[in-house]
């Protein structure tokens, strides 16, 4: 039986030409599909998922502009440790 692939108007990780030692970096080892990685993602996990890519990238500004995106408050304060969040908090 196939996975019914949600359709999804979220920009994501995808839409940034990410590489595959990107994605191997931000999924801990485990080279994730697209289609895997679409199926059951919020808009909240996708910002952070951009903040988490452009932090590996060491582009804070495009990082912060993603974590201040993120609408759900505990979910975002998870991030405020991390540098680019912090300074913005």
């Amino acid at each position: 039986m196939n996975a019914v692939v949600k359709t999804k108007d979220i920009e994501t990780i995808f839409d940034h030409n990410i590489t595959s030692d990107e994605i191997l970096a931000l999924t801990d080892g485990y080279q994730e599909s697209q289609e895997d990685y679409l199926y059951a993602l919020d808009q909240d996990s996708a910002f952070a998922d951009l903040y988490r890519l452009y932090s590996l990238r060491g582009n804070s500004d495009k990082a912060l502009f993603f974590c201040d995106q993120i609408t759900d408050i505990a979910f975002k304060n998870q991030f405020k440790a991390r540098p680019c969040c912090a300074a913005h908090s």
